[in-house]
C-alpha cells in the first residue's frame, strides 16, 4: 500500500512506500537495489554532503546511496525475496490466429504444457537448488519459462502488414515491448536510458523476428516491403528454417536478440544484465536438450552455438528496419508507450 509519508530520501512525497525496511520512494527503492546487486561503489567527488533531494537534477550517486543507509535501508533485504516474487508457472490456452504459417512453427498448446510442468518438476528438484541467478532473481528454468510466455501470445496477421496497416502494427508491437521491457526479471535495476536502448531490441524481435519465423515469404504482400521483407526472409527466415528450431528453442533465440544484439550500444550495466539472461537461458537450454532431445554436452553445446551464430544476420534485419522506420513519422514509431491511463 501506498503512504501519506515522504521518501526519507529524496523528500518525494508521491507513490511512497515501505522498502528494504525504510519508507521510500520507488525510485530510491530502485537505486538501492541496482547499487547493492551490482555491488556498485560510489565515490564522492565534493565533501560527502552534497543534496539528495528530488529537486536536484543528476545529483552524487554516493551521497544518495550513504542517505539511503542513514534513512534504514538494508542491504540484506535486497536479496531474498526469490519465493515471494517466484515467477507463476504457466499453463494457459495459447491462442492462435488462422495464419497460414510455415509447419515447423505450428504452436500447440502441449508443447507449451509438457515443458511448464517439467520446468515445475526440475524446479522442485533438489538438484536445482543452487541454480538461482541471484541477480535477476529466478531460477534458469524459470529465465527461459518467462521467455516461452513471451511467445504464447496471439500471433496477431501478421501476413496483411501493408503499409497502411503498419503503424497500427507498430503502435501495438511498442506497447508489448514496453511491457516487456518494464516486466523482464532484473528490469527493475535498469536505468531509464538503459531500459530505452533495451526497448529498441525488444520491439523488434517482438515483430519482425516473428514475421521471419513464422510467416512464409508467398503469405506477405512485398509491394512496399519489398527489399526489407525478402532480406529478412531470405538470410534470417531461410536461416531459422534450415535449423527447424522447435517452440522453446525459438524463444531462447529471440532471448538471445534481445540481448545481445545491441551488445556495441549497451553501457557496463546492460551488458552484465545481458550475460546474465544468455548464460542463465543456455543454462536451462542445455538441460531441456538433455531431457527432451537426449543431446550430449556437446551437442547441446553445438546447437546453441548455431543459435547464436544467427545473430549477424539477425543484426543486419535490425539496422535495415532502423532504415525502414526512418522513412515513417516518429509519431508512431520506435518509441517506449506510456502505460499510464
Amino acid at each position: 500500500y501506498l503512504t501519506t509519508s515522504p521518501c526519507r530520501v529524496c523528500d518525494i512525497t508521491n507513490k511512497t512506500n515501505n522498502h528494504f525496511g525504510s519508507i521510500t520512494c520507488l525510485a530510491c527503492a530502485s537505486f538501492f537495489r541496482r547499487t547493492v546487486s551490482l555491488g556498485i561503489q560510489y565515490v564522492c567527488k565534493k565533501v560527502e554532503k552534497c543534496p539528495t533531494s528530488h529537486v536536484v537534477r543528476s545529483g552524487c550517486r554516493a551521497c544518495r546511496f550513504k542517505q539511503c543507509e542513514v534513512a534504514g535501508m538494508k542491504a540484506g533485504l535486497v536479496r531474498g525475496k526469490r519465493d515471494a516474487c517466484k515467477m507463476q508457472q504457466y499453463g494457459g490456452e495459447l491462442v492462435q490466429q488462422n495464419i497460414n504459417m510455415d509447419s515447423r512453427a505450428t504452436l500447440t498448446i502441449e508443447t507449451i504444457g509438457e515443458y511448464s510442468s517439467k520446468a515445475e518438476e526440475m524446479e522442485k528438484s533438489p538438484s536445482n537448488e543452487n541454480e538461482v541467478n541471484i541477480l535477476l532473481n529466478v531460477t534458469f528454468q524459470e529465465l527461459l519459462q518467462y521467455y516461452i510466455e513471451l511467445n504464447n501470445k496471439s500471433f496477431y496477421l501478421l501476413s496483411r502488414i501493408t503499409l497502411d496497416s503498419l503503424p497500427d502494427f507498430v503502435k501495438r508491437n511498442s506497447q508489448e515491448a514496453t511491457q516487456i521491457c518494464q516486466n523482464c526479471p532484473g528490469a527493475d535495476l535498469l536505468e531509464v536510458s538503459d531500459v530505452e536502448i533495451l526497448f529498441q531490441y525488444v520491439s523488434f524481435s517482438n515483430l519482425w523476428l516473428d514475421v521471419a519465423f513464422l510467416i512464409p515469404q508467398s503469405s506477405i504482400s512485398r509491394k512496399l516491403f519489398s527489399s526489407f521483407i525478402s532480406n529478412l526472409k531470405g538470410n534470417v527466415g531461410q536461416s531459422l528454417k534450415q535449423l527447424n528450431l522447435d517452440f522453446v528453442e525459438y524463444s531462447a533465440l529471440k532471448s538471445f536478440c534481445i540481448w545481445k544484439l545491441g551488445i556495441l550500444d549497451f553501457g557496463t550495466t546492460l551488458k552484465i544484465f545481458a550475460e546474465e539472461h544468455y548464460s542463465g537461458v543456455s543454462a536451462a537450454l542445455t538441460k531441456y536438450y538433455k531431457i527432451e532431445k537426449n543431446m550430449d554436452e556437446v551437442e547441446s553445446a553445438l546447437r546453441i552455438a548455431n543459435l547464436t551464430l544467427l545473430l549477424s544476420l539477425i543484426f543486419n534485419s535490425y539496422q535495415e528496419m532502423k532504415q525502414l522506420y526512418e522513412n515513417f513519422p516518429k509519431s508512431f514509431g520506435f518509441y517506449i508507450q506510456s502505460t499510464e491511463n
